[in-house]
């Protein structure tokens, strides 16, 4: 599919109670979407793009906010 997106997002948890990650996904994460990554589970509360997608890929930076071990 030539207009399929692929995305680096930066994933930064607020409160520094999490270091965060760098994971690359398929789709563009939404607002209140939970992902699981490190054995926590997190809310996305902030999505802002990085630099606008060159190609089929973007860059994103979100933040989140821990809400429980998995």
């Amino acid at each position: 599919m030539e207009n399929e997106l692929f995305y680096k997002i930066s994933y930064v948890v607020e409160g520094g109670e999490h270091p965060g990650a760098i994971i690359n996904i398929n789709e563009k994460p939404e607002v209140g979407e939970e992902l699981t990554f490190d054995g926590h589970v997190f809310e996305i509360i902030e999505i802002m793009e990085l630099t606008p997608p060159v190609g089929n890929f973007g860059f994103l930076h979100a933040t989140c906010r821990y809400l429980r071990e998995t």
